[in-house]
């Protein structure tokens, strides 16, 4: 995980001739999201809807909401809110995500819910001038007093407004 990270962070570098024309406005979109638990707590596909607002170029908000199928046990549903640094060009996206996960799992009929930090790095990569084609890593959520760390790795698109 730490190479990904240290991969995007030099994207990130490389774009500091970014197009500060970068519109700013609503974004919405999904990703195809493989959860990965630690120990035995399982592993699941997630689907995931995201929409956001892009302050300006280089910063803005973005909520995530998200859930696997039906295993047990199961990531039920989960919900993401973070604070999202972009730098672009005409070609790609490299982002930063700091922010907070709330998930609720279900196990042999009874439910449990669990929050925590959540933080991620991408790379975007420019389909059309509203689409963009996104790959990331995720640090879903960590919760120590339960002995819970979840880690994401998605693939997904969004339009921008």
């Amino acid at each position: 995980m730490k190479y990904l990270v240290a991969a995007v962070l030099s994207l990130a570098a490389v774009s500091t001739l970014a197009d500060t024309q970068s519109r700013s406005g609503f974004y919405v979109g999904g990703n195809l999201v493989k959860v990965d638990g630690n120990d035995d707590i399982g592993n699941w596909t997630a689907i995931e809807a995201v929409g956001g607002y892009k302050l300006n170029p280089f910063v803005g908000g973005e909520v995530r909401v998200g859930g696997a199928g039906d295993s047990d046990p199961n990531l039920d549903a989960y919900t993401s809110i973070y604070y999202r640094t972009e730098s672009a060009n005409d070609t790609a996206k490299a982002y930063l995500l700091a922010g907070y996960t709330v998930a609720r799992f279900s196990a042999d009929g009874d439910s449990e819910d669990f929050d925590g930090f959540s933080y991620g790095a991408g790379a975007g990569f420019v389909i059309n001038s509203g689409f963009v084609l996104n790959f990331e890593v995720r640090q879903l959520l960590k919760d120590n007093d339960a002995d819970l760390d979840l880690t994401a790795f998605s693939i997904g698109t969004d339009y921008r407004f």
